[in-house]
């Protein structure tokens, strides 16, 4: 630049454009950018992680309490409530409640201890009611062994109406879990297993890909409660030990699946539900399946009817059929 133009101020091209560029800019707010595609499961997981990191802490586990001698491989509780108590006698002549006839006792205990569903897990390898439901049908019931509890005479009569008067309902909600069933012999006495008369089962399979609940059709609701997804290998347990339940009347199956395979259930069908032909002796064997019927020659004289519309999110928390379209 001459000295001519630096004494009137004006500046040449090249020191003009060198002094915009090193002038910032002021930022301008072009509104929210949004992602080209939709974010997946595990990118939603990771910010939630980041907004809430006290949600997502590890769980410490809980003290183990075996039941078997990890040795000798004996139970550690040899002896059933049952065992014990007959070694004592129980008659009670001065009871206004055993002065009533039998049969009449037996009509009270059924009353006061029948007619409920029972949701179970597992905890400590011990048979437990789940805990955490939403709903209140889902509540733990608490006063059902209150007299049986105090009274030897009284449990030894009633123990069999909890077993055989109630619905067992297992793998619902988010501590749902299939053990129970799978390990029964280990959790229950033999004449408690034949009693069992009523089962609710819901089952979560997985194929592929999954972030635990994301292929759900009500995926990321927050008042799901879907217990987590199991293997095929629990499913063969679990239907080789419920076609061994001697006494059992009705079984009521509800099916979710996730994963990004998912649509391959439509073909195992047949495959998935075969053990289960054989159990022809109960008297209500509904299944609920979240998908289309692959081949309709399937099931024309099978034992268990099947529904496949999933509507009603407020028995179990999470949607299930519609209970009056089961040939559906």
């Amino acid at each position: 630049m001459g000295l001519f133009s630096r004494l009137l101020g004006k500046k040449d091209d090249a020191a003009s454009s060198s002094s915009d560029s090193a002038t910032p800019k002021s930022y301008e707010y072009d509104g929210p950018k949004m992602p080209q595609k939709p974010l997946t499961p595990r990118e939603i997981e990771e910010m939630h992680a980041k907004l809430f990191p006290e949600k997502h802490k590890p769980v410490e586990p809980e003290p183990w309490w075996p039941l078997y001698d990890p040795e000798s491989g004996k139970p550690l509780f040899p002896e059933s409530l049952e065992d014990k108590f007959c070694g004592s006698p129980t008659d009670q002549p001065e009871s206004p409640l055993f002065r009533l006839p039998p049969e009449v006792r037996v009509q009270i205990w059924s009353y006061a201890m029948g007619s409920q569903k029972l949701y179970f897990t597992s905890k400590k390898e011990r048979l437990v009611q789940a805990e955490k439901m939403n709903e209140f049908k889902w509540w733990p019931k608490r006063v059902l062994l209150h007299v049986p509890m105090i009274c030897r005479a009284a449990y030894l009569e009633s123990i069999s109406c909890l077993y055989s008067n109630n619905t067992f309902c297992f793998g619902f909600g988010p501590d749902g879990t299939k053990v129970p069933l799978t390990s029964i012999d280990t959790l229950l006495p033999p004449q408690h297993i034949a009693s069992l008369q009523h089962l609710e089962v819901g089952w979560h399979f997985i194929r592929g890909y999954t972030q635990y609940y994301d292929s759900h059709p009500q995926a990321w609701d927050i008042f799901i409660v879907i217990c987590g997804p199991e293997g095929d290998e629990v499913w063969r347990d679990f239907c080789s030990k419920v076609v061994q339940l001697p006494n059992l009347k009705t079984l009521k199956i509800i099916v979710w699946t996730s994963g990004d395979r998912r649509a391959e259930f439509k073909a195992l069908e047949e495959e998935t539900l075969a053990p289960l032909q054989q159990m022809r002796h109960l008297k209500e064997f509904s299944i609920f399946l979240p998908w289309p019927q692959h081949d309709k020659t399937l099931w024309k004289d099978a034992p268990f009817s099947i529904s496949r519309k999933f509507e009603d999110r407020r028995t179990y928390g999470v949607s299930i059929p519609k209970y009056y379209n089961k040939g559906e």
